[in-house]
């Protein structure tokens, strides 16, 4: 049976919807708020869910956004899990809108599917594959539409100020510390370095550290800066003031800090700095030659002590060798060799006796009162120390 021209233009224009209606994935969004002001942050959710485990899809959502565009996103995190069989994504942004006027933000996401048999060739390495086969769809996720309100003011959120000063009345080139500290709820990655100015008075000054997390809210958590002030007379600092727009309030809010009068004494006078350089002179002088004499001394005594113990060891060591020497002798004229070998002065009138003797001499009786000589340790002590002072 022939198809009539209407029931093919009927089947062309239902065509899509029933291709849309076999995607096994459906994606929502969420978004807190639907008016704000410029740089006001607003938490938008969006959701994937599957009509199963759909382990074959991999997604990729990433929305950027770009330098001078109109807004700001920024991921506070994704969070999947499985419930009754079905998977779902949940992605979280905070977005900050740059431009006033009714805002229609679009994002999309790629949809990348895998088969069965693509993980199988994947996992066993089947046919040199080295990764899945995908097959991609582009999908346009629902819009966020916003009113976005104007105003003037760089910050957006709800923030406080809180200036402090260490000393109030200094000698003149005595540092003045300074803290900043900006704490709140809002746009705080807007926050800049503060540029104090004050006439006479040179001012050192650090970068600002940040120390915020991001919220739904936007960032919160504070910001520090921190300054110091050298001048040589009296000098004011003025109040610091920051505005921002207050979105509680609905309006412009301008931050003030106290003013601050520093007295600015006269600097050390004449007699004090001579003084204080007679005191650094005699410390370097004591520091310098005392300090040598102790160390020279200390060294003497580190150096008597273990030469001593080196020249008695030694001492000992050459008195149990020739003892085991004299030990092992067999006959007179072998050990009147080992004593001559010695060169111990101690032994000389000993070996005097030998002249004369033959080999039936007492062996015994001589190695006996050599090794007796040899064991008077007073002595070694004694020739030690005199040694030592000879040196």
């Amino acid at each position: 049976m022939r198809l009539s021209l209407g029931k093919i233009v009927l089947l062309l224009a239902l065509l899509p919807m029933i291709v849309l209606a076999k995607e096994p994935y459906q994606w929502s969004l969420v978004s807190n708020k639907s008016s704000v002001y410029v740089n006001e942050a607003i938490e938008v959710e969006y959701t994937c869910q599957f009509e199963d485990r759909a382990f074959l899809y991999v997604i990729e959502f990433t929305p950027q956004d770009q330098k001078n565009s109109a807004y700001r996103i920024l991921s506070l995190g994704v969070k999947e899990h499985v419930e009754d069989g079905k998977r779902s994504a949940t992605y979280r942004y905070v977005l900050f809108p740059k431009v006033a006027g009714k805002q229609h933000y679009e994002f999309h996401a790629l949809m990348r599917k895998t088969t069965q048999a693509s993980i199988e060739n994947s996992a066993i390495g089947r046919d040199n594959v080295e990764d899945y086969a995908f097959s991609d769809e582009k999908v346009i996720l629902p819009a966020v539409d916003v009113d976005v309100k104007p105003h003037q003011e760089r910050m957006t959120g709800k923030f406080s100020l809180k200036v402090s000063v260490d000393k109030r009345e200094v000698k003149a080139y005595e540092p003045v510390h300074l803290d900043l500290h900006m704490k709140g709820e809002g746009d705080f990655d807007q926050m800049r370095d503060i540029n104090l100015s004050i006439p006479g008075v040179k001012v050192f000054s650090e970068k600002g550290e940040h120390h915020y997390r991001l919220t739904k809210d936007g960032f919160k958590g504070e910001w520090e800066q921190k300054f110091s002030l050298v001048g040589d007379k009296d000098f004011t600092i003025e109040p610091i003031t920051i505005a921002y727009f207050d979105i509680v309030q609905k309006k412009r809010i301008v931050l003030r800090s106290e003013q601050y009068d520093i007295k600015v004494k006269p600097a050390y006078t004449k007699e004090e700095l001579l003084d204080a350089e007679e005191e650094s002179d005699a410390f370097s002088w004591w520091s310098w030659s005392y300090l040598n004499y102790v160390m020279t001394f200390i060294l003497g005594v580190l150096v008597h002590f273990y030469f001593n113990r080196w020249y008695v060891s030694r001492l000992n060591r050459d008195k149990e060798i020739g003892q085991r020497d004299i030990s092992e002798c067999r006959s007179t004229k072998q050990l009147l060799t080992k004593l001559v070998m010695l060169d111990d002065r101690r032994l000389d009138a000993f070996i005097n006796k030998f002249d004369g003797m033959t080999d039936t001499a007492s062996l015994k009786a001589l190695k006996k009162e050599a090794l007796a000589i040899l064991m008077q340790d007073e002595r070694d002590v004694s020739h030690m120390n005199r040694a030592f002072k000879d040196s």
